[in-house]
């Protein structure tokens, strides 16, 4: 694992996990005061998760307003720089792709206008609850070194999928201004990692709010405007995501997948899986193309 600052940007970047097409970065920005960096050449095709704090990636005539729950997704060849707009430090989880996976990424979608236009350089893309558990998967996965190869460029297909099939022209969030997220980024950073960190349990809205310092009313209303979703939904979803993972990658009964993905009947999971995806779980473990 190697450490070095950048040339235009005073960071450190560890490359936590290397496959045969991609690599998987850890960017943590060591700036101390709020500038923009100078212009810096993108080498190779990224998809990189915002963590923490909140930045303007400036391409071309497009500034995107990146902060969690936004993912950039960044052609290689094209010069960018970055504005800082927040006190913390920002951090990301970099996907770097090889060339020849780049071309073949074209391919598969170069009937999307974002493949198509030369001129859309980068794109911002809104995360839901299920491409952000799969990012959190990948990265402890890739952090604990016990991760299985297979498993884990499964994983990353599944967001490259997700994220790409998602964008769109960039519309920034006009209920998201520079004083909210000032004042919270950071809560709902400790609430996403709070959830994901203990989905399993049988969370409350207090429990949450409590440790992220806010009182339930003004957590639930910040939660939905920086998610479009509630706590609740937030948490299900994740919940059927780790489920779905677990039904496609092992051959674990179903009654123990709904008890292991925090669940406390099979009934009521396999209301709620169904809903979302259509099939039962046992079903859905033998479908084909899920």
């Amino acid at each position: 694992m190697e450490s070095f600052s950048s040339v235009t940007i005073d960071a450190d970047i560890h490359t936590l996990y290397k496959s045969d097409f991609y690599r998987v970065l850890d960017f943590r920005c060591r700036c101390t005061d709020c500038r923009e960096s100078k212009p810096e050449h993108g080498e190779a095709f990224c998809i990189s998760f915002v963590r923490k704090g909140n930045f303007l990636f400036n391409v071309f005539r497009r500034q995107l307003d990146s902060y969690t729950g936004c993912v950039l997704i960044c052609k290689p060849e094209y010069e960018r720089t970055i504005t800082h707009t927040h006190v913390v430090p920002d951090q990301c989880t970099i996907f770097e792709f090889e060339k020849d996976f780049y071309r073949q990424l074209k391919e598969r979608y170069g009937g999307s206008g974002f493949f198509g236009d030369n001129d859309w350089h980068s794109a911002l893309v809104r995360t839901d609850a299920d491409i952000e558990y799969l990012h959190y998967s990948v990265l402890r996965m890739a952090t604990s070194g016990h991760g299985v190869k297979l498993l884990i460029d499964q994983l990353v297909m599944q967001i490259i999928a997700g994220t790409l099939g998602a964008i769109i022209e960039y519309r920034p969030d006009v209920r998201i201004n520079g004083r909210l997220k000032q004042q919270h980024l950071a809560t709902i950073e400790t609430a996403k990692d709070y959830i994901a960190g203990n989905f399993t349990r049988d969370l409350s809205l207090m429990e949450i709010s409590n440790h992220c310092c806010v009182s339930p009313f003004h957590f639930s209303r910040l939660f939905k405007i920086f998610t479009n979703t509630s706590p609740h939904q937030y948490l299900l979803s994740i919940r059927l995501q780790h489920a779905a993972m677990l039904l496609g990658n092992s051959d674990r009964p179903v009654a123990d997948i709904a008890f292991t993905s925090g669940f406390n009947g099979v009934e009521h999971f396999t209301a709620a899986f169904r809903k979302k995806y259509k099939f039962p779980p046992a079903r859905w473990r033998e479908a084909p193309g899920k």
